[in-house]
């Protein structure tokens, strides 16, 4: 996971402590320089933004993919949602998956998937949703 390239909004829902940034970053937030945000942090706030705000990131990887035509990253999210109102919200996502809910500026979702919903109810209600995604580049 590659956390220190993400941006405070994507990681929102994320419990998780972020590392110092990298050399070449420390600068990245000088006045008048915006960070660039890449179709993935982008796909990544997507997400956040169908799964509401109860969702927490459990993992994220990515690997770079490319064809002879294209080019692009496939994505994998883990999430986990805690608590009845939070698994209904991974209810909700999944369906919104399902009707190709999702779009990114900047770059087309050739295929998106949820490859694993798990649920639990005792001792507390809880699910867990790992999403797969193709994201290839426009260019």
């Amino acid at each position: 996971m590659n956390v220190a390239r993400s941006t405070p909004a994507m990681w929102r829902n994320s419990d998780e402590t972020r590392p110092a940034p990298h050399h070449s970053e420390r600068h990245a937030h000088r006045p008048g320089h915006r960070p660039r945000v890449t179709s993935g942090q982008r796909l990544a706030q997507a997400l956040f933004d169908l799964a509401g705000p109860l969702a927490r990131l459990v993992r994220h990887g990515e690997t770079q993919w490319a064809s002879a035509t294209f080019t692009g990253a496939r994505h994998t999210f883990v999430l986990r949602f805690q608590g009845t109102e939070a698994v209904a919200d991974a209810e909700t996502l999944t369906l919104a998956i399902s009707d190709d809910e999702v779009a990114i500026m900047g770059a087309l979702i050739a295929e998106i998937t949820v490859t694993r919903f798990t649920q639990t109810l005792l001792p507390q209600p809880e699910a867990e949703i790992e999403v797969s995604v193709l994201l290839l580049d426009q260019a």
